[in-house]
């Protein structure tokens, strides 16, 4: 049995891996901290938590039907079939779009001396 719930794990990590999922903070998609951390695989368009409890209950996700939820193990998925998944990708690309376009910005803003404070002596 134990060896068992080994390959689900195994399989489930692999699968994280395939799908490019990352393990963010709550936050990160839009939720309440106190839903802990999500994974979210932007490519297959679903995000996956270990605390089901703490996600359902603080990050809303108790109303999403079964038909837009799997369970593996220990592992639920959720998938971005429904809005409320939906937005919180979205809440999580739209954020990762911010922070490369502020990382961007800075870089040009250094390139153009305008953060002489920052200047390498070297350059």
């Amino acid at each position: 049995m134990w060896e068992l719930q080994d390959q689900i794990r195994n399989l489930v990590d692999e699968y994280f891996e395939d799908s490019g999922a990352v393990r963010v903070s709550a936050e990160a998609v839009g939720l309440d901290h106190r839903a802990g951390y999500v994974f979210v695989s932007t490519e297959e368009g679903w995000i996956a938590s270990m605390n089901t409890r703490l996600l359902e209950y603080y990050g809303g996700f108790e109303y999403i039907g079964e038909e837009y939820r799997v369970t593996v193990g220990e592992i639920t998925f959720y998938s971005s079939g429904h809005s409320r998944v939906a937005d919180a990708i979205e809440y999580y690309n739209d954020d990762q779009q911010r922070e490369e376009d502020a990382e961007e910005q800075q870089r040009r803003d250094e390139k153009n001396g305008l953060y002489p404070d920052r200047w390498d002596d070297a350059n």
